[in-house]
Protein backbone atom coordinates (compact mmCIF):
# COMPACT_ATOMS: atom_id res chain seq x y z
CA UNK A 1 0.00 0.00 0.00
CA UNK A 2 3.03 2.47 0.95
CA UNK A 3 4.59 1.88 -2.39
CA UNK A 4 1.64 1.74 -4.43
CA UNK A 5 0.53 5.07 -3.15
CA UNK A 6 3.73 6.79 -3.76
CA UNK A 7 3.99 5.53 -7.12
CA UNK A 8 0.51 7.16 -7.67
CA UNK A 9 1.57 10.27 -6.07
CA UNK A 10 4.62 10.55 -7.72
CA UNK A 11 3.29 9.81 -11.43
CA UNK A 12 0.23 12.27 -11.00
CA UNK A 13 2.62 14.79 -9.63
CA UNK A 14 4.38 14.98 -12.42
CA UNK A 15 1.73 15.02 -14.70
CA UNK A 16 -0.23 18.08 -13.00
CA UNK A 17 2.80 19.92 -12.43
CA UNK A 18 3.67 20.10 -16.32
CA UNK A 19 1.01 22.54 -17.64
CA UNK A 20 1.51 24.70 -14.15
CA UNK A 21 5.05 24.78 -15.11
CA UNK A 22 5.17 25.53 -18.46
CA UNK A 23 2.62 28.26 -17.95
CA UNK A 24 4.63 29.79 -15.45
CA UNK A 25 2.44 29.28 -12.74
CA UNK A 26 4.44 27.43 -10.31
CA UNK A 27 3.72 29.26 -6.85
CA UNK A 28 4.88 32.04 -4.98
CA UNK A 29 8.52 30.17 -3.98
CA UNK A 30 11.49 31.05 -6.22
CA UNK A 31 11.97 28.02 -8.50
CA UNK A 32 9.90 25.20 -9.52
CA UNK A 33 10.99 22.80 -6.70
CA UNK A 34 9.17 23.70 -3.97
CA UNK A 35 5.99 23.55 -5.47
CA UNK A 36 6.65 20.28 -6.73
CA UNK A 37 7.19 19.00 -3.44
CA UNK A 38 4.46 20.25 -1.31
CA UNK A 39 2.34 19.58 -4.09
CA UNK A 40 3.68 16.23 -3.98
CA UNK A 41 3.08 15.74 -0.57
CA UNK A 42 -0.08 17.04 -0.59
CA UNK A 43 -0.97 14.37 -3.23
CA UNK A 44 0.35 11.39 -1.69
CA UNK A 45 -1.37 12.79 1.86
CA UNK A 46 -4.77 13.56 0.26
CA UNK A 47 -4.66 10.65 -1.78
CA UNK A 48 -3.76 8.53 1.56
CA UNK A 49 -6.44 9.64 4.50
CA UNK A 50 -9.35 9.74 1.66
CA UNK A 51 -11.41 6.24 2.05
CA UNK A 52 -10.26 4.98 -1.94
CA UNK A 53 -13.29 5.49 -4.92
CA UNK A 54 -13.14 5.38 -8.38
CA UNK A 55 -11.45 3.44 -10.69
CA UNK A 56 -7.98 1.37 -10.28
CA UNK A 57 -5.14 0.75 -11.33
CA UNK A 58 -3.49 -2.80 -10.18
CA UNK A 59 -5.87 -2.23 -7.34
CA UNK A 60 -4.91 0.82 -6.13
CA UNK A 61 -7.81 3.92 -6.31
CA UNK A 62 -5.58 7.30 -8.35
CA UNK A 63 -8.70 9.60 -8.02
CA UNK A 64 -8.27 10.57 -4.31
CA UNK A 65 -4.49 11.38 -5.55
CA UNK A 66 -5.87 13.49 -8.70
CA UNK A 67 -8.20 15.45 -6.84
CA UNK A 68 -6.12 16.63 -4.24
CA UNK A 69 -3.61 17.17 -6.54
CA UNK A 70 -5.54 19.23 -8.80
CA UNK A 71 -6.80 21.26 -5.57
CA UNK A 72 -3.57 21.91 -4.81
CA UNK A 73 -2.24 23.06 -7.81
CA UNK A 74 -4.80 25.11 -8.80
CA UNK A 75 -5.09 26.98 -4.94
CA UNK A 76 -1.15 27.67 -6.07
CA UNK A 77 -1.54 28.86 -9.41
CA UNK A 78 -4.11 31.42 -8.01
CA UNK A 79 -1.38 32.82 -5.40
CA UNK A 80 0.95 33.58 -8.17
CA UNK A 81 1.02 37.82 -9.15
CA UNK A 82 -0.06 38.19 -12.15
CA UNK A 83 2.72 38.90 -14.96
CA UNK A 84 5.24 42.32 -14.57
CA UNK A 85 4.07 45.52 -16.52
CA UNK A 86 5.32 46.13 -19.74
CA UNK A 87 6.37 49.27 -19.55
CA UNK A 88 9.34 50.62 -17.72
CA UNK A 89 7.28 53.62 -15.63
CA UNK A 90 4.60 51.62 -14.54
CA UNK A 91 6.82 48.86 -13.60
CA UNK A 92 9.08 51.34 -11.46
CA UNK A 93 6.15 52.38 -9.70
CA UNK A 94 4.89 48.71 -8.72
CA UNK A 95 8.43 48.22 -7.73
CA UNK A 96 8.08 51.06 -5.23
CA UNK A 97 5.42 49.75 -3.82
CA UNK A 98 6.07 45.80 -3.79
CA UNK A 99 9.25 46.44 -1.91
CA UNK A 100 7.97 47.86 1.31
CA UNK A 101 5.62 44.46 1.57
CA UNK A 102 7.69 42.25 -0.22
CA UNK A 103 10.03 41.47 3.16
CA UNK A 104 6.77 40.69 5.06
CA UNK A 105 5.42 38.65 2.12
CA UNK A 106 8.73 36.69 2.21
CA UNK A 107 8.69 35.61 5.80
CA UNK A 108 5.26 34.78 5.86
CA UNK A 109 5.72 32.55 2.80
CA UNK A 110 8.19 31.03 4.52
CA UNK A 111 6.67 30.64 7.64
CA UNK A 112 3.96 29.09 5.41
CA UNK A 113 5.89 26.92 3.50
CA UNK A 114 7.56 25.24 6.42
CA UNK A 115 4.30 24.64 8.62
CA UNK A 116 2.65 23.01 5.64
CA UNK A 117 5.63 21.02 4.57
CA UNK A 118 6.18 19.50 8.28
CA UNK A 119 1.98 19.10 8.80
CA UNK A 120 1.96 16.76 5.67
CA UNK A 121 4.72 14.60 6.58
CA UNK A 122 3.21 13.86 10.30
CA UNK A 123 -0.21 13.46 8.71
CA UNK A 124 1.96 10.98 6.05
CA UNK A 125 3.58 9.45 9.48
CA UNK A 126 0.63 8.96 11.07
CA UNK A 127 -1.37 7.67 8.39
CA UNK A 128 0.90 4.73 7.68
CA UNK A 129 1.86 3.82 11.49
CA UNK A 130 -1.50 3.92 12.50
CA UNK A 131 -3.19 1.17 10.18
Amino acid sequence: MFIGDLLIAIILTILIMLPFYFLGRVGPWEGWIWFALLLFLFTWTGGAWVRPYGPTIYGYSWVPFLFFGLIFALLMAAVVPSRPPRNRKEAIERARAENEAEAITAVTLGVFFWIVLIGLILALILRYTTL
